[in-house]
């Protein structure tokens, strides 16, 4: 082998050598741009190619740019290549599945063996951008934090020169940006505290803090026109290329000063005033003192009477109440039952002959009905007057619950309405101790309502149960239904809801009802909804 066989052979083994560990994609290229010679092992991770015959076919001279370069520009950069001899420029490149990279492409040409070669490098300069923008973006945070905060800030040196100030620091010293960093930090304080500031500032350096400045002492600064003024002052450090520094926050305390002193003004003047109220309230009190001992035996005398009166008017009120509730009542419901008897009385008169006898007793059961119906409105105020008055005596007795309801439904069915069925079960034991009476009164009041108020042809469901702990009695119909704004007022005297003003009632039952299961230590609840019915729960806790 010859010694230029060999050299070239060296210079080969140098390229690939050296393209093999570097970190950027190498290729050589013919004297035209046709013909890649020689490319490394880069391609790889470069543009995401398995296979170097695909990515030799696939590759051009330019690369593979995300905008391809068309035919015109394309022989204009290679002419340019020629002239110059290289080319650098920085491009997006598009990896074979699609992902784009920012590189640095260099083309430079060379001789060998009297032939032109290019050699072309790709640097992948993707890492260098987004640090680049990274850093950007910090700086823009740090200028809009730095310029936009809304106190003033100085940055200064380890020689007290301020080299940064934000706009509010500008304004408050009243200088220009170009002025104010050309200053010392004690040319903006009075000259008389400069020398005391020198050794402050000597000593914060040798033991630096994040602290405020002056701790118990009384700092002002001082403006360009030599206007003085009470500041508040925070102080950071920090290092920049191992060179100390300091942030200063400055807040103008004028104004708070201001209302301090004020505020000061004003707490001396009102305890002036308090010593001059507390002699005054020493004088009062003896007057005071004597004239209470006076006043405690006829106070002791008026509340006495103010009891007694409170108590008096106020059963004299619900009295009253009553009697225009009653009055009320009575004048609207007294008038249909007694134009009943009135008008059955008149036609009996008439029907004289033996054959008017079905006529006769058609109007005589109208009246005994008319009566009944006045008997038991009689009946309600003579029972919720007797609770009023608390004369209702409770007789305990053991019974058959089961037994009682069955006697009590069988008595009241035959008011029922046409087709009305009353449907009645049991479930536990049968032996309860309750008030008989006040249970049938109870019973009976709650099924003739739901008789009242539902529809012919309904059903109405009565249940009880009995177990150790407690007795449920429920009653449900299948009527028109309780309005939710009237079931609060359900249980009060004379209330009637208004869906049932133009049927006939006292507004009395339920409320006796009330009281009835009251006094037996019971509860009663409702569960109603408009035309769906209403459900009545009682309960007794053994």
């Amino acid at each position: 082998m010859n010694s230029a066989t060999s050299q070239t052979s060296f210079h080969a083994s140098m390229l690939q050598a050296w393209s093999a560990f570097a970190d950027e994609f190498i290729s050589v290229w013919n004297e035209t741009g046709t013909e890649m010679v020689y490319f490394n092992e880069a391609y790889s991770h470069f543009f995401g190619y398995a296979h170097r015959n695909v990515f030799l076919k696939d590759y051009s001279f330019f690369g593979f740019r995300k905008h391809t370069l068309n035919s015109e520009i394309a022989q204009l950069l290679m002419n340019t290549i020629i002239r110059n001899g290289h080319w650098t420029e920085e491009v997006l490149f598009q990896k074979r599945e699609g992902e784009v990279f920012l590189g640095r492409l260099d083309i430079a040409s060379f001789y060998f063996e009297g032939k032109t070669y290019f050699l072309q490098r790709i640097i992948n300069i993707d890492p260098q951008r987004i640090f680049s923008e990274n850093l950007f973006r910090e700086i823009k945070k740090f200028e809009a934090l730095f310029q936009y905060a809304t106190l003033p800030i100085v940055l200064l040196n380890k020689l007290g020169n301020i080299i940064l100030a934000n706009k509010q620091s500008i304004d408050l010293f009243e200088y220009t940006a170009a002025e104010i960093v050309s200053l010392k930090v004690e040319d903006l304080m009075p000259a008389r505290f400069h020398d005391v500031h020198l050794r402050h500032r000597a000593g914060y350096h040798q033991h630096p803090e994040n602290r405020p400045m002056g701790r118990g002492m009384q700092l002002l600064a001082k403006k360009k026109t030599g206007i003085e003024f009470p500041v508040e002052i925070s102080l950071g450090h920090y290092m920049i290329e191992d060179e100390p520094h300091v942030i200063a926050f400055i807040i103008d305390i004028t104004k708070r000063n201001e209302i301090e002193n004020m505020l000061r003004n004003q707490t001396a003047e009102m305890e002036k005033a308090k010593r001059e109220i507390e002699n005054l309230n020493a004088e009062l009190e003896e007057k005071v003192e004597v004239r209470t001992h006076e006043l405690m035996d006829t106070l002791s005398k008026l509340e006495q009477s103010r009891d007694e009166l409170t108590e008096a008017l106020s059963k004299e009120r619900e009295l009253s109440d009553l009697k225009s509730r009653f009055v009320s009542m009575a004048s609207h419901e007294f008038r249909t039952p007694l134009s009943t008897i009135l008008s059955s009385v008149s036609l009996i008169a008439k029907y004289t002959e033996y054959e008017d006898q079905d006529k006769r007793d058609k109007h005589i059961l109208r009246i005994r009905s008319a009566v009944s119906n006045l008997t038991d409105i009689l009946n309600e105020f003579l029972s919720l007057g007797r609770i009023e008055e608390g004369k209702i005596q409770l007789h305990y007795s053991e019974f058959n619950l089961k037994e009682q309801l069955k006697l009590i439904i069988n008595e009241i069915h035959s008011i029922a309405k046409s087709g009305q069925l009353i449907h009645y079960e049991h479930q536990g034991n049968l032996i309860v101790n309750l008030d008989l009476s006040l249970i049938r009164n109870i019973i009976i009041n709650l099924i003739s309502n739901a008789i009242k108020f539902s529809p012919e042809g309904s059903s109405i469901h009565v249940s009880s149960l009995v177990d150790d702990q407690r007795i449920v009695l429920k009653i449900k119909d299948e009527g028109m239904g309780i309005p939710d704004e009237d079931k609060k007022h359900l249980f009060e005297r004379f209330f009637r809801g208004k869906n049932v003003v133009n049927i006939q009632g006292t507004g009395l039952g339920l409320h006796i009802v009330s009281k009835y299961i009251e006094l037996m230590n019971g509860s009663i609840t409702i569960d109603s909804e408009l035309e769906n019915g209403t459900l009545f729960i009682i309960k007794f806790d053994l």
